[in-house]
């Protein structure tokens, strides 16, 4: 004979089967609270605006500062003229990497950014390129007096320091006259390269790590010495208006660590220790 369990029996196996089920809610809700309030405590995020010469390197060091800290950083790339005057005009920016220091002593004066803060993160050289497979004899910077490099590209003097850089260069050797109908200006360096790479000019100015960028899409044919402009450094800033300066000069810190150097040493770049003391910041 089958015994049936009584109504008592049957209502407090149910009544266990639910507290056991809702404890199991219980415990996944706090768990969630827990992890998501981690995550809200521990991740943030900062806005930087870089010279696009920067880019790669930057990137690197931003991926590892991202996997160590778990804070991420938002990137704006362009000509760091054009960047700084975005800054200038109020856009969203915590921190500024520039390729010369023009663009941060702009800024500084405008008092749209932290002086305590500028640091040198890195350096750079000028180089005289040509497409791989060019016919011209081209192995310095003065023989672009010769009128066969029909057409030389560079950045744009007034927003592009690699630009700014190139024109030290051509006026030093006074060569600015001879070259002025055969100059082509990029709106950044990125596409004075591209130019090159094309075959669209005859030559083009760029800073070495972008040669070293394009690779074999492009031949370095002269370095410029050191005395041929000024030096070619990439200051960084956190702006004044940023509500995550602490963030901000965190990752600066990181660009400076070893481990930050020897990224961006591994797309070309000196060092900033080797670059700073040629370029002391101008805050006059």
């Amino acid at each position: 004979m089958c015994h049936q369990p009584s109504r008592k029996r049957r209502d407090a196996g149910q009544e266990t089967r639910r507290r056991a089920a809702m404890c199991r809610w219980h415990m996944l809700a706090v768990v969630a609270a827990v992890l998501l309030g981690a995550r809200g405590v521990l991740a943030d995020s900062i806005s930087l605006s870089a010279a696009v010469s920067l880019k790669e390197g930057v990137t690197d060091v931003a991926k590892a500062f991202e996997a160590e800290t778990h804070d991420h950083v938002d990137f704006t790339f362009g000509s760091s003229g054009q960047l700084a005057a975005q800054i200038r005009s109020g856009a969203p920016v915590d921190l500024f990497i520039s390729a010369a220091n023009k663009e941060v002593d702009d800024l500084s004066k405008a008092g749209v950014v932290d002086d305590a803060t500028r640091r040198i993160v890195a350096g750079n050289e000028l180089v005289l390129i040509v497409p791989p497979d060019s016919k011209t004899h081209l192995s310095s910077f003065e023989q672009l007096k010769d009128p066969a490099t029909k057409r030389v590209a560079i950045g744009e003097p007034k927003t592009v320091p690699a630009g700014q850089y190139a024109m030290q260069v051509l006026t030093g050797l006074k060569l600015e006259n001879d070259l002025n109908d055969r100059l082509i200006y990029g709106l950044n360096v990125r596409q004075v390269l591209d130019y090159v790479e094309r075959g669209e000019v005859s030559a083009g100015i760029v800073y070495a790590t972008d040669a070293l960028q394009a690779g074999q899409k492009v031949k370095v044919v002269a370095t410029a010495k050191a005395s041929m402009h000024e030096p070619v450094v990439s200051p960084a800033i956190v702006i004044k208006a940023s509500n995550k300066k602490a963030l901000a000069g965190r990752f600066l810190d990181y660009l400076l660590s070893d481990k930050g150097q020897s990224a961006l040493a591994a797309h070309g770049f000196t060092k900033a220790a080797e670059a700073a003391p040629a370029a002391a910041p101008a805050h006059q």
